[in-house]
């Protein structure tokens, strides 16, 4: 995946705020934990990622799922972190995988705005641009002032004009 690709998905990840990465870890962790409660697996795996370790991201997400307590976790919580795996797994080029946990996180809490914008970046990546354009009118409908939707949706029609190009070349 280029760096450009990353770099905007980062941007995109779904119950991360944009302004958190520039702050001091201390206060990554604690805008972690405004998601995940006191949740440590959880709210460390959302920083993990936030700072572009999509790999210990995901572990830690992972392991905050499956842990015993993992049960307990409230809907939102648990949709929020099947969220951040999909933002990690597109982060490390596992479209297969993201795609199912964007999936589940939009099967637990379907008025998930941030999942629709992961998941309308994750099909725009993959090609299925009329996909990427449902879900990001679908978020729209929740949050219509989402900054995140509306990158989403730069990031959309920066495909479509590729595309319209390519097939301008051919």
């Amino acid at each position: 995946m280029s760096i450009s690709i990353r770099t905007c998905f980062v941007c995109l990840i779904g119950a991360m705020l944009l302004a958190s990465a520039s702050a001091p870890a201390a206060a990554q962790s604690s805008l972690s934990q405004s998601v995940f409660g006191a949740d440590p697996k959880l709210s460390d795996g959302a920083l993990a990622l936030r700072l572009g370790d999509y790999e210990e991201g995901i572990r830690l997400t992972l392991e905050g799922l499956r842990a015993p307590a993992g049960a307990a976790h409230s809907i939102r919580t648990r949709s929020s972190a099947h969220n951040n795996l999909c933002a990690g797994y597109v982060m490390g080029g596992n479209f297969r995988e993201a795609l199912e946990h964007c999936n589940e996180s939009l099967r637990l809490k379907p008025n998930n705005w941030h999942a629709y914008s992961n998941r309308a970046v994750l099909y725009a990546l993959t090609g299925n641009l009329n996909k990427a354009a449902e879900d990001i009118q679908h978020g729209k409908r929740i949050n219509p002032d989402a900054k995140r939707l509306r990158e989403a949706e730069e990031f959309l029609n920066a495909r479509l004009a590729a595309r319209d190009r390519t097939v301008k070349q051919t």
